[in-house]
């Protein structure tokens, strides 16, 4: 199944005129491909050339090709383009969480979905009976149970779909910020997502109680307080110290359960059974105690009621996502993903304004328990105070990096040196989430620093504090001629079923002695590690250019990538060898 497939339709802007090389059959309307070793690609006589990319090429593409295969080199800007529009990138996304399907719930559902929630959360079935009623029988009590469920399976839905569409939309911006000469051909596309987002959003808002999210916001302000532990109900629980540490516990369950939750904190009241883990319902003062133990949950809800009352008030927030760009390239999950359930609920229930420029701000008025929750905790958002009229509650949009000109040729190495752009953090990050082995070195000049080399974090690092230089060239650009008299060279000097490491001599007067730390030997035992396998020429070629940097350390990135895992410059093969000198003397 393919995606995205690039259409004749789609504006090429300054890629327009770009020459691409692609090889055909012989004929004026035969397709043309990308690689040569396209399988659609069946005639004998197959001639390379050189045509401009426009409408016309686009639509004489091959489907395979353009859904496969690429019309530049990875790195390039135009390659970045392609990647971001085509695939799962902009024409996707456009496709897609613009309207209600088949599985979606109509604002009637929802409706009723809301009405059984709520009704659950007053407790009015169970709490309320009319006289003389006879008590539920287990059959009315299982299907109330159902519905229950039914409806909360429709909150659930309805804020996974609202997030998908925020998800969606969000990249559909990130793209157009990048490439600003598309965002007059998305428009309608544009516009149909944001109405659909607004409906999905209204949906969500309707199923969660905004009073239940001023309450979680209170009970994650309240400190640990004192437990009865010398009540006697709890005596089942063991000695007064005994019994403090279990209902301590409860404590900590009860306010992580509720200060990170959408339901209102009576909902929490099955955690009393975590008392009796074990315990025998028959047993003498079992039923005692966990009545006295919910007491105890709705003294703790009455002091966050309390703190309620006694702030008053609204406030109105921004939130922004720091840095926010395209995820990296293989990245495990999306922002709305590491949200959590309460601040999703208050996303939904309290945003007045959007603001989908370069840097997602997300505009809230709030009551002040959430705001100062908002601003204290830990969050993918960075909150800040909104100064200015509370009437207009528009947040102030942050200057764009890319947005006047966007991510044109000659920003990276896909035009001659002197015609090079500036860099800055919006083009670096379109370059990770574009290309799978974005974190290598580049040879890069700058203003104040000149001519040296360095790694993609290193490189984001300075953008932002305002490094002013353009890329020169990064270690995968090296041309492959490079490398092949030294890949000749320990191919030919290496025995048949000869060790990877070679043994240690310690006699300074043999020959052999301080092989292992020179550069030839680094190199040779690189390559026997990668044998095998496609990765050895960029690992040959990165050392290329660490060798020009008199201290390794300097080329540390630092950090961890979407996926948890430690950003390096270099393969995992290149650090195992560098113990043997690969980079060379002085660099360790």
């Amino acid at each position: 199944m393919t995606y995205g497939l690039l259409t004749p339709d789609v504006p090429l802007g300054p890629f327009e005129g770009v020459a691409v090389t692609v090889w055909s059959a012989q004929g004026k309307r035969s397709k043309l491909h990308t690689k040569s070793s396209c399988s659609y690609l069946r005639s004998a006589r197959v001639t390379e050339r050189e045509v401009r990319l426009d409408a016309t090429t686009v639509g004489r593409l091959c489907p395979q090709c353009t859904a496969y295969g690429s019309l530049a080199r990875p790195g390039t800007a135009l390659a970045i383009f392609m990647d971001a529009v085509t695939g799962l990138g902009l024409l996707y996304e456009l496709d897609r969480c613009h309207e209600a399907d088949e599985d979606s719930y109509s604002d009637e559902e929802v409706g009723q979905a809301a009405s059984v929630l709520f009704r659950a959360a007053s407790g009015s079935e169970e709490n309320a009976p009319a006289d003389g009623e006879e008590e539920v029988e287990d059959e009315a009590e299982g299907e109330r149970w159902e519905e229950l469920q039914e409806a909360r399976h429709v909150r659930l839905t309805v804020f996974t779909e609202w997030l998908a569409a925020l998800t969606s939309l969000t990249r559909v911006y990130q793209v157009l910020d990048l490439f600003p000469w598309l965002r007059s051909w998305a428009e309608a596309g544009v516009q149909r997502k944001a109405d659909h987002l607004e409906a999905l959003r209204a949906q969500a808002a309707r199923l969660v109680a905004a009073d239940s999210l001023v309450l979680a916001a209170a009970v994650a302000a309240m400190e640990e307080p004192g437990v009865p532990a010398d009540d006697p109900a709890f005596a089942l629980l063991g000695t007064p110290a005994e019994a403090a540490a279990k209902l301590t516990s409860l404590w900590r369950r009860w306010h992580s359960k509720v200060e990170d939750s959408w339901d209102y904190p009576r909902e929490q009241e099955y955690l009393v059974h975590d008392l009796a883990s074990g315990m025998s319902s028959r047993r003498k003062g079992y039923h005692p105690m966990l009545e006295r133990a919910r007491v105890l949950l709705s003294t703790w809800e009455e002091a966050a009621r309390s703190i309620v009352a006694g702030q008053g008030g609204e406030r109105v927030l921004v939130a922004r996502v720091p840095g926010a760009a395209l995820a990296e390239r293989g990245s495990r999950g999306s922002l709305t993903d590491r949200l959590s359930e309460w601040e999703q609920g208050v996303l939904a229930s309290f945003t007045v304004a959007v603001d989908w420029g370069a840097r997602l701000a997300v505009t809230v008025r709030v009551p002040e328990p959430v705001a100062a929750c908002l601003l204290s905790r830990q969050s993918v958002f960075a909150y800040e105070v909104l100064d200015q009229d509370t009437s207009t509650c528009v947040a102030v949009p942050e200057p764009s990096l890319g947005a006047d000109e966007g991510l044109l040729p000659g920003v990276f190495d896909d035009t001659p040196v002197h015609g090079r752009r500036l860099l800055n953090a919006e083009h670096l990050r379109a370059l990770r989430s574009t290309m799978p082995d974005a974190e290598q070195l580049y040879a890069v000049v700058g203003v104040g620093t000149g001519v040296e080399v360095v790694a993609l974090s290193v490189l984001e690092q300075r953008c932002a504090a305002g490094w002013q230089g353009v890329i020169l060239a990064g270690a995968s650009d090296l041309p492959e001629a490079l490398l092949e008299t030294r890949l000749q060279a320990i191919s030919a000097g290496e025995p048949v079923g000869a060790s990877v490491w070679t043994a240690r001599v310690y006699d300074p007067h043999d020959e052999a002695f301080g092989r292992s730390l020179s550069a030839v030997e680094g190199e040779r035992v690189l390559v026997r590690l990668c044998e095998g396998r496609r990765d050895v020429g960029q690992a040959l070629r990165s050392l290329v250019l660490a060798r020009s940097v008199p201290d390794l350390r300097d080329l540390e990135a630092g950090g961890y990538d979407d996926r948890g895992h430690p950003r390096s410059p270099f393969t995992p093969d290149v650090e195992r060898s560098a113990g043997d000198g690969a980079v060379g003397p002085g660099t360790l």
